[in-house]
C-alpha cells in the first residue's frame, strides 16, 4: 500500500526542471488532495489560455482540463447566480473554448468523450454548451462573435432553475401542475438575472429564454412556432434534450447515445430542426 507524502506545499514553486526531474524518475502523477479541489479549479481556470496554448499537453488533456474548469464555474455560478462576476468568467471560458475547438484537431471528439453522465444542473449545463458549440461548429452558419454568444446562452441556459425551490428541481417523482408551473418559470428568471448582470446580447438572451420552444407550438415561455424561433435556440433545444436522455438522474436511468439519437428522430422529430438533428446524428456517430 503507497502512502501519499506532501511533495510541494501550496505556496511552493513548481517550475519546468523539478517537473522533468520528476518525469525522469518515472513519476507520471501527482494526486491533489479532495478538500483542494476548488483551489485547482480556480488555477485552471485563472491559467486556461495558457494551458490550452500549451503544445506540451495533449489535446485529450487539455478538454479535460478545459470541462473541469467550466464544471467548476457553473457550480459557483448555480450556488450565487447573482454573483457580480458570472459574465466575465463564463465569456472568459466560451473564448477560449471557441479557439480551442478551432485550433486542436480532435477537440471535440474529446470534449464529447468527457461530457458527464451523471446530472447535476451544474454539469448539465457545461455537457450542453459542449453540445451545442460542437453542433454550431458543424453547421458552419455562425460568425466568430455570434458562435461565442451562443456558448454563453447556452452554457448559462438553465441559470433560472438556480433561484426556483431546490426541491421543485430534484423532486424525484411527477411534478404537480403547481410545480410544472413553477419549473416553466427558469427561462425567463435566467434571462431577466442575467441581463441585470450585463449579458446584453439579444442572441444569448434569445438561447437562455428559448431553448424550451417546440416547431409545432407547446412549447414555454412563449409557445413560438417555426421560424419564430431562431436558429441558435433550435441548436440548444437538441443539445438540451439530448443531454437529458443521456444523463442518470435519481428517478431514471441513462440512455446510451445511439437509444437517445433514435428516440428523437422517432419521436421529436416534429419538434425540432430535422435538419439540425440530422447534422447531429451524423457528427455524434462522427465526432471527427
Amino acid at each position: 500500500q503507497h502512502v501519499p507524502v506532501l511533495y510541494r506545499g501550496a505556496d511552493s514553486a513548481f517550475p519546468d526542471d523539478v517537473r522533468q526531474r520528476l518525469i525522469e524518475r518515472g513519476v507520471q502523477y501527482l494526486y491533489i488532495e479532495c478538500q483542494h479541489e476548488k483551489q485547482y479549479r480556480q488555477y485552471l481556470e485563472h491559467n486556461l489560455s495558457d494551458i490550452l496554448a500549451d503544445p506540451g499537453v495533449s489535446s485529450a488533456e487539455k478538454s479535460e482540463m478545459l470541462y473541469l474548469s467550466a464544471t467548476g464555474i457553473m457550480e459557483d455560478v448555480m450556488a450565487d447566480p447573482r454573483s457580480g462576476d458570472v459574465v466575465p468568467r463564463s465569456r472568459n471560458f466560451v473564448e477560449n473554448t471557441c479557439h480551442f475547438l478551432l485550433e486542436e484537431k480532435h477537440a471535440l471528439r474529446h470534449l464529447l468523450d468527457i461530457t458527464s453522465y451523471d446530472y447535476y444542473t451544474y454539469t448539465h449545463s457545461v455537457n450542453v454548451f459542449v453540445f451545442s458549440m460542437a453542433l454550431a461548429h458543424r453547421l458552419d452558419l455562425f460568425e466568430p462573435r455570434q458562435l461565442r454568444d451562443l456558448g454563453e446562452g447556452a452554457l448559462l441556459h438553465d441559470l433560472g432553475k438556480s433561484l426556483i425551490d431546490p426541491e421543485i428541481i430534484n423532486c424525484p417523482g411527477k411534478l404537480s401542475d403547481e410545480q410544472w408551473k413553477e419549473i416553466r418559470r427558469h427561462p425567463v428568471l435566467g434571462q431577466e438575472t442575467l441581463q441585470t448582470q450585463g449579458i446584453n446580447s439579444p442572441l444569448a438572451l434569445d438561447v437562455i429564454r428559448h431553448h424550451h420552444e417546440k416547431l409545432r407550438g407547446g412549447g414555454y415561455p412563449d409557445g413560438l412556432v417555426n421560424g419564430a424561433i431562431s436558429q441558435p435556440a433550435r441548436i440548444c433545444a437538441i443539445a438540451d434534450i439530448f443531454d437529458a436522455l443521456t444523463t442518470k438522474r435519481s428517478y431514471k436511468g441513462a440512455l446510451n447515445s445511439y437509444p437517445a439519437l433514435e428516440l428523437m428522430v422517432r419521436e421529436m422529430s416534429e419538434d425540432l430542426d430535422k435538419e439540425f438533428l440530422g447534422v447531429f446524428v451524423r457528427m455524434m456517430g462522427n465526432p471527427d
